[in-house]
């Protein structure tokens, strides 16, 4: 977890961010898609419920507020750094709930502006960039009944989490009218713990097994698609329509008996009639589809409000000499075996078959299939009702979407399309078809499948239709003004097209961890997919000036034409682009205290979360960082001084305010004391600077090089034992230690375990400390502001003896005192209350 810094336009005004968390891999599709077409209506999910009773429209509100500030994910924003995505947890977000009358209506008007209402609120886009991608509105159609509109973002929420807010809703909203507190449990967890534990989990999971499984279940798998109406557009769109049919109270009770009579879920039931009623509609015998898992195999993660979905491709061959009790039995089978292998992420799955990219299709699948019961259950709470109801489509994800849903009325299937690509008469036969085959499964499953292949059942589709294989539309969009930035470093504008793409040619290489690429070499086909392109096109940004976007990659996707395609919007802007300076240092506000004295931290940002919680109320945390720094950035050999004022310029502090001091771990605290005499020649009051593991720079052993040699060898032995403590304690996972050592590790990558290689975030932690290490090799400190040095477990107690190598006649050290823990782990729970302490000491001690 790394902790987050402001993204450029938020005022001191905004809400504060109080924790950073990496994406989840469901997340990370959903931020992708979002990346692909910005504001996307098709990834809003759409929830409509029915409120009758008595009920005040600020009670619900109020219950709504309560459940944001109950569920940080509610609270959450989404920023990007070198490519990649992380959540931020935002202290408060301004909720407002619409309440629109419609209650003088005419009732013969009503239903129509109900349902114009819902599809507006449903479709508006969100901007993943600001808090609360969470709105509701409240349509009043009768002074005891109302409609609850709620449109979320799928990036934070799925179907279960409607279960989750229903209940939560009821009790609240039933609690405040009477007066009571809310029954509702502790929540174990927030969704940013899950986040965390998933990566680590992702770190540590062998895949081997669930790669090979649906390597082998997709190899060679067709891509299955319903043939279209109208000509597929070059880029998927997400124009939709739901047409639905509710069928009869007993068709729910034969279908339960059916399953339970066949021994197969209720899922597997209706899974072997889609894919006959696909196979039937097309023809085709090897039928796939997807469909999503809730993934809430832990208890704890079930009263949570969040997305932990997967999808799941489901590969289901139809034999039409069959009958359909055969199929049923296949086809379960087949679906077992996928939900056994549930924990490979879809967007994983799609790296690991690499299919041919194609802007107007989705991966792997064109057709989607869930059946459930209502997520929210009908019930009355105090004095009100709040029972489900359907709700509009956003917008299409798939060219085709089967539901099936059972509530208290009954089953409700619906087929949501994409109306750009099909006639609603078509559905509408297919919709039939569907029921068609329902009733032959259940009044006859012994009968063949072959009844079911007549030719006039196969999709007609209309003249002009799309017949066209996966090959990419070569006329895609022409590059724009918008697609190119205009801040341009003057050192690229000059730069040939031969230097432009060698440097594309070391990017690519770099995100795709090959040792090199040829101008031929098409990304995809080098193993490249939509995240990779999206860091591909960030890093491009960062080292020419200039962000094009993934459809010129669609339509390019070789080294040779996408480098082109750069230089030539260089030369382009180069004419009026001004030299763009920026300051790669960050400022992150962990909490703001009641007192005058604030704490600034540098670097290391999540490591000091948990200090800036130990830390007493009245103080002012802060974390300075350039862990966003650009490779450019931190390959240049800059001054400690000129580092530092970088560092000044970017803490804002205000010299009339009270007294601050700076914590810094390893040559971050030498950058720290650098920053201390800055900023007490600017007039500030700089109480003390503490340095953690920081030895003075230039300081030599005074020993022979035997016992440095000794020395660094008992230090290396200390670090084994402390690991070794860690794994039988079972705080550290095998394949995490494992990556710890260099011929571990190295074993590791011959063996082909990507994940021994390190992630992008230890390669910036790399990248940032060694650029300050330069810095600080010819570094001389000033006299500064009184010296707190502490020792952590990776330094033996004669580091202590000598004060890190620091002259107490230059620097007025004041102690050295001991943390639990080896390193960045000092800061953790036992260290942070050591470092807490001794801060509050150094700030309040002599002036309480």
């Amino acid at each position: 977890m790394n902790q987050p810094d402001h993204p450029a336009g938020l005022s001191r005004t905004d809400p504060d961010v109080i924790a950073e968390f990496p994406c989840t891999q469901t997340q990370l599709r959903f931020w992708v898609l979002d990346q692909l077409q910005p504001g996307n209506p098709s990834l809003n999910v759409a929830v409509r419920w029915e409120l009758r009773g008595a009920f005040r429209s600020s009670t619900i509100e109020a219950a709504f507020r309560k459940i944001i500030q109950r569920h940080e994910i509610l609270r959450t924003r989404f920023v990007e750094r070198n490519g990649n995505p992380w959540q931020q947890v935002l202290d408060a977000v301004d909720f407002k709930m619409s309440v629109i009358d419609l209650r003088n209506m005419p009732a013969g008007q009503r239903e129509q502006r109900i349902l114009s209402i819902g599809e507006e609120t449903a479709s508006a886009p969100f901007d993943l960039a600001r808090g609360g991608l969470f709105r509701v509105t409240l349509l009043m159609v009768e002074n005891n009944r109302a409609f609850i509109l709620i449109t979320v973002h799928h990036i934070c929420f799925d179907g279960w989490s409607i279960r989750v807010l229903g209940r939560e809703l009821g009790e609240i909203a039933s609690a405040i009218d009477a007066g009571r507190t809310a029954e509702l449990p502790e929540l174990p967890l927030q969704y940013g713990d899950f986040a965390l534990w998933q990566q680590e989990y992702m770190a540590g999971y062998g895949f081997g097994s669930e790669a090979d499984f649906w390597r082998n279940r997709l190899k060679d798998a067709p891509y299955f698609e319903v043939p279209t109406d109208h000509p597929r557009p070059t880029f998927r769109t997400t124009s939709s329509n739901i047409i639905a049919v509710l069928k009869p109270q007993d068709f729910g009770t034969r279908l339960e008996q059916a399953a339970r009579d066949h021994r197969v879920s209720l899922y597997a039931y209706g899974a072997s009639v889609i894919s006959a009623v696909l196979h039937r509609f097309t023809g085709a015998t090897d039928i796939l589809f997807d469909t999503q898992i809730a993934g809430r195999e832990q208890s704890d993660l079930e009263p949570m409000i969040g997305v932990f979905i997967n999808n799941l491709v489901m590969r289901l061959p139809v034999n039409p000499q069959a009958s359909f009790e055969e199929h049923l039995r296949q086809s379960a089978d087949s679906v077992l075996s996928a939900v056994n292998h549930q924990h490979m992420p879809f967007n994983k799955l799609v790296e690991l078959i690499n299919p041919v990219r194609d802007p107007s299709r989705n991966p792997l699948v064109s057709v989607n299939f869930n059946q459930s019961k209502a997520f929210l259950e009908d019930r009355r709470y105090g004095d009100f009702e709040l029972i489900s109801a359907p709700s509009q489509s956003p917008g299409a994800i798939y060219d085709i979407s089967f539901s099936l849903v059972g509530r208290p009325s009954g089953w409700r299937m619906s087929i949501e399309y994409n109306t750009d690509l099909f006639e609603k008469s078509t559905m509408e036969r297919l919709l039939q078809l569907w029921q068609d085959v329902y009733d032959q499964a259940l009044n006859d499953p012994t009968a063949p499948l072959v009844p079911l292949m007549s030719p006039i059942d196969l999709a007609e589709p209309a003249a002009g239709a799309n017949q066209s294989s996966l090959s990419i539309d070569e006329n895609g969009p022409s590059p724009t003004p918008h697609n190119l930035r205009t801040g341009l470093p003057a050192a690229t504008a000059i730069a040939s097209a031969a230097e432009i793409a060698q440097r594309m040619g070391k990017i690519w290489a770099d995100v795709l961890e090959l040792s090199q690429v040829a101008p031929k070499d098409n990304f995809f086909a080098l193993g490249g997919h939509s995240l990779a392109a999206i860091r591909m096109l960030s890093r491009v940004r960062d080292s020419f000036g200039v962000k094009p976007d993934l459809a010129q990659l669609f339509k390019d996707p070789t080294l040779e034409g996408f480098s082109e395609f750069v230089f030539r919007s260089l030369m382009a802007t180069a004419a009026n682009a001004p030299v763009q300076v920026t300051n790669p240092w960050k400022i992150t506000r962990y909490k703001t205290g009641t007192g005058p004295y604030s704490v600034y931290t540098l670097n290391h940002p999540f490591h000091y979360h948990r200090l800036a919680n130990t830390l007493d109320d009245r103080i002012s945390v802060y974390n300075v960082n350039m862990f966003g720094a650009t490779v450019e950035e931190t390959s240049a050999n800059m001054p400690l001084e000129q580092i530092a004022a970088q560092v000044v310029e970017a803490m804002q502090v205000d010299a009339r305010k009270g007294g601050v001091a700076l914590v810094g771990l390893c040559v971050n605290g030498v950058l720290a004391l650098e920053v201390a005499a800055q900023l007490q020649a600017a007039g500030v009051d700089v109480v003390f600077t503490a340095m953690i593991d920081s030895w003075a720079p230039g300081y030599s052993l005074p020993v022979t090089q035997f016992r440095r040699r000794l020395w660094k060898f008992g230090r290396r032995l200390d670090r084994a034992r402390y690991l070794v403590r860690k794994l039988l304690r079972g705080r550290i996972k095998p394949l995490a230690f494992l990556k710890e050592f260099k011929a571990t590790r190295w074993m590791l990558k011959r063996l082909g375990i990507r994940s021994a290689t390190p992630t992008a975030d230890e390669t910036t932690t790399t990248r940032v400390i060694d650029f300050l290490l330069r810095a600080a090799q010819s570094y001389h400190p000033q006299p500064s502001s009184s010296l707190m040095l502490f020792r952590s477990e990776a330094n033996s107690l004669w580091a202590k003896g000598i004060s890190f190598g620091w002259q107490p006649a230059e620097i007025a050290i004041t102690k050295v005192i001991d943390l639990a823990g080896w390193h960045e782990e000092a800061l953790g729970s036992g260290g942070a209350r050591t470092l807490a302490t001794s801060i509050e000491d150094g700030l309040f001690g002599e002036r309480r």
